[in-house]
């Protein structure tokens, strides 16, 4: 008798261990305690349907369109994916979010780029960046362009160095432009500058006043021609030949003419000596 008592209570405290121990260590790393059981969590890519009961163990569902979830969970819903504005470097998943990026010249405003802003710098400047802190997650990102450069220097972009501006008071130089972010300053002799600009204008207008000239008389001359050939056709001279044989004069006229012309033969006579 003392021996069935022995069989029958080894059994219960095995069991009495077992459930302290389970209470004492809990549900293991991919299960939860719900309601006094330890139910399993949710794979990566479902999403909690119905909790475990003493029948049957949790349901889970995939993810819907849209959202995911990247780990073992116990909520009824999957994670919703981020969206971005201008690049999708990477899809969203079931079991991974969309990974998104800016167009070259533009930057990310805050840790995960959901949002773009231009990039305002240029050549000589460099771009910093400040998180602004926000109690989340998510890190909201601002810039400010500073310059490369001391005041008395530029930036060569063909070295990408920073350079010495040229002082050209100092070589008693006048600066006809001054320097920038990017370029020198340029420097020039008064006196020559003065020279060349003179030389330069009296040869334009020489060149000018020559021209001229030729154009006008090259006009005149081709005036001058056409006018003449212009009076020639409106004025043609006419060569007339008279032949009085054809011409019949009556007696009287002719005899007239006869005598006319015998007095004049003979003053004519007289005269000479």
């Amino acid at each position: 008798m003392s021996h069935l008592c022995c069989s029958m209570v080894i059994p219960l405290v095995w069991i009495q261990c077992f459930w302290i121990v389970g209470h004492v260590n809990g549900c293991g790393n991919l299960q939860t305690e719900m309601e006094g059981r330890c139910c399993d969590k949710c794979s990566p890519g479902t999403y909690l349907d119905k909790f475990c009961s003493e029948n049957y163990q949790t349901t889970c569902a995939p993810c819907k369109e849209g959202s995911f979830a990247d780990e073992y969970h116990s909520y009824d819903r999957c994670v919703e994916c981020d969206s971005c504005q201008q690049v999708y470097e990477k899809n969203c998943t079931p079991t991974t979010n969309a990974v998104c990026a800016c167009y070259p010249g533009f930057l990310c405003s805050n840790s995960i780029c959901s949002h773009c802003q231009k990039n305002k710098c240029v050549a000589g400047e460099s771009l910093k960046k400040t998180v602004v802190s926000s109690g989340l997650e998510l890190q909201e990102y601002t810039y400010r362009c500073v310059d490369l450069c001391l005041m008395d220097e530029y930036f060569d972009e063909k070295s990408n160095l920073c350079k010495p501006r040229k002082q050209c008071h100092a070589y008693g130089l006048i600066e006809q432009l001054p320097r920038n972010k990017t370029h020198d300053s340029v420097c020039y002799r008064l006196e020559t500058k003065r020279y060349e600009g003179d030389s330069i204008l009296t040869s334009l207008v020489c060149g000018f006043v020559l021209l001229s000239v030729t154009f006008l008389l090259f006009a005149s001359y081709n005036l001058i021609k056409k006018l003449r050939k212009h009076r020639a056709k409106k004025n043609p001279i006419l060569e007339v030949t008279v032949n009085t044989d054809n011409f019949h004069l009556p007696k009287e006229e002719s005899g007239l003419q006869f005598i006319i012309q015998d007095e004049s033969d003979d003053s004519s006579s007289l005269c000479q000596p």
